[in-house]
């Protein structure tokens, strides 16, 4: 009965999907779709049922962690609304909407200024298993759609299938990521309407080490530091057309696009997450660093620092 209720929950949101305004864009696996369940992963609770209700503040919006040119440089925040059965089969239903207004320039030289909205709508469903106790494996499909009115992230791709395999060593925690994201879009190639399918592949490894802090200002309470240090390699397809489009002179995007068809390592990224948890309320400042291997306009950045702040309160069920 709970499973069918999950199924679903999941169907409902994808029907909510396509009865929507129409989008286009994709949220780096990195951050992935799991900010709930890991803002309050001190509480565990693998044999129960629960609701996680988060709502993340960030202090840029990105894509693929490109910034300037290739994104809104802009805060954001990220209700999200995530459910996990006893089973292990989870779905989760978050956005993303921007803070101040967008301001894009156009082609004349005049800016344009949007106001704030929002940007991106993701549907997530997965399924979580424990191997041995300390092995986790993850399989998970993501449904994302995004709001056309912003011309950085007009189109994207729309469908993300992940597989995860992370092990704990007690000392560190590694693990491997792998996404495979696809989507045809119909352009207009020399007056005709054609379907041009674009897909990207991305690995991405992480480690990371636990350390936990228990009855620090009350009894009960809980102080989680796990710092995580990521390396994603993969091809870059969709934003490699995209940024050629947008910025047909110049040669740093000439040169992006041509490499984004090759498996390459893109980013390296630390970030030092220190949840708070207090009966059900989990609190998490969060500071993330990002470099990049390639430029991708003459002016973009190679590297950069994000703020985070989520907010999380769980529901649990028997």
């Amino acid at each position: 009965m709970r499973v069918s209720i999950l199924f679903l929950f999941i169907l409902l949101a994808s029907l909510i999907s396509e009865s929507g305004y129409a989008f286009g864009r994709k949220k780096t696996p990195i951050d992935s779709t799991e900010i709930a369940d890991s803002t309050v992963e001190a509480s565990k609770s693998a044999k129960k049922r629960y609701i996680d209700i988060s709502v993340e503040y960030g202090s840029n919006f990105t894509y693929r962690n490109q910034i300037d040119q290739t994104s809104a440089a802009d805060p954001y925040i990220y209700p999200n609304l995530y459910y996990k059965d006893k089973t292990g089969l989870w779905g989760s239903i978050g956005g993303y909407r921007l803070i101040n207004n967008y301001v894009d320039k156009l082609a004349d030289g005049r800016d344009t200024s949007i106001a704030p909205d929002l940007i991106e709508t993701d549907f997530s469903a997965g399924w979580d298993y424990k191997f041995w106790g300390n092995t986790d494996v993850t399989l998970s499909y993501m449904f994302s759609i995004y709001n056309r009115k912003f011309p950085l992230v007009a189109q994207a791709l729309r469908n993300t299938y992940e597989a995860y395999v992370g092990h704990d060593f007690k000392l560190i925690n590694t693990g491997l990521r792998y996404d495979y994201c696809n989507q045809t879009f119909t352009a207009t190639l020399k007056g005709k309407k054609v379907n041009v399918p674009v897909h990207d592949n991305y690995l991405m490894w992480e480690t990371s080490r636990e350390w936990f802090f228990d009855d620090v200002f009350k009894t009960d309470d809980e102080f989680d530091l796990d710092p995580m240090f990521t390396v994603l390699a993969g091809t870059d397809n969709f934003i490699g057309q995209f940024i050629v489009a947008r910025y047909p002179t110049s040669k740093t995007a000439a040169t992006y696009a041509a490499n984004a068809s090759k498996f390459l390592i893109q980013q390296f990224t630390l970030s030092v997450p220190v949840a708070y948890t207090i009966g059900n309320l989990t609190l998490t400042p969060d500071f993330e660093y990002t470099i990049l291997t390639q430029k991708v306009t003459e002016t973009s950045p190679t590297r950069y620092p994000i703020y985070k702040f989520t907010a999380a309160y769980r529901f649990n069920f028997k």
